[in-house]
């Protein structure tokens, strides 16, 4: 309209065949010329009549690029498929924090999560598996073990098992007029040849955690028998009694695989399942 266009001096605008021009005055002797004439954006002056007239620039319709597109932090812009999109940054290792000992790999063009990603509960413990992060029960020790007295702690076929101490003839005394042999590996009170009375336990003084007991007519210190209830066990574990002695064994439970809710992927990336594993992308 006339309000966007601005016309030189000694001419007036008019709208002709609905577009604005400029004319010459009465009064004014020089015909306008482009030179008086200043255009709106995307238009030019062309001379129609003997009249300046601007007219709307043909432009050749372009299709945007990565300048026409202003993409949110994290992110930045790629032409697909003659199109400008905002993707993720592509992370790379120095985006994750390995924990010691550990290093980062790039796999299917994604680095993988860490232990310093994973959160594990109480009595577990993160541990690398095929390059993902794991919660793990913690291997048990003598050091997770309370033994009764008279009992030691003893790995048996990677378990902490309380045993007894092994009593020698130190540790029995035997009555007079006999001799402590060891027989099947525990010492017994064998009355001398000189001797006519056999012993018996009202004559074996046994030391503290054992009984006397008569075996093939022979008084002989024994231990008590040791169950589950003199045993402390820590969380998730069971007592089962194996071969007579009550061991630790870690309660068995599903391996479960990690999710995107136990993963914490970088600034500018999100967790997604792939193949049933989470990947930050």
């Amino acid at each position: 309209s006339c309000s966007d266009l601005h016309c030189p001096k000694d001419t007036t605008c008019h709208m002709v065949s609905g577009q604005p021009q400029c004319v010459q005055t009465k009064t004014s002797i020089r015909r306008p010329s482009c030179s008086d004439l200043h255009c709106p954006k995307d238009t030019t002056c062309h001379m129609v009549s003997g009249q300046p007239q601007c007219v709307q620039t043909k432009t050749s319709i372009r299709r945007p690029s990565c300048s026409d597109l202003h993409c949110p932090q994290g992110t930045r812009c790629k032409m697909t498929n003659g199109w400008p999109q905002c993707v993720h940054h592509q992370p790379l290792c120095r985006d994750v924090q390995c924990p010691k000992d550990t290093t980062c790999h790039m796999v299917s063009g994604q680095p993988q999560p860490s232990c310093s990603d994973l959160h594990c509960p109480q009595g577990t413990s993160c541990q690398m598996t095929d390059w993902w992060p794991q919660c793990v029960h913690r291997q048990l020790s003598c050091h997770d073990v309370h033994c009764p007295q008279g009992t030691k702690c003893q790995m048996t076929n990677g378990q902490p098992q309380c045993v007894h101490h092994p009593v020698s003839c130190h540790d029995v005394h035997c009555p007079k007029d006999t001799t402590c042999p060891v027989v099947n590996g525990w010492p017994q009170c064998v009355q001398t040849k000189m001797s006519i009375r056999r012993p018996s336990c009202s004559a074996l003084h046994c030391p503290q955690g054992t009984k006397c007991k008569m075996t093939n007519g022979w008084p002989q210190c024994v231990h008590h028998p040791v169950s589950c209830h003199d045993v402390h066990w820590p969380k998730d574990t069971t007592c089962p009694v194996v071969n007579g002695w009550p061991q630790c064994v870690q309660t068995k439970m599903s391996i479960r695989r990690p999710s995107c809710s136990a993963l914490h992927c970088p600034q500018g990336t999100k967790c997604k399942m792939t193949n049933g594993w989470p990947q930050c992308v």
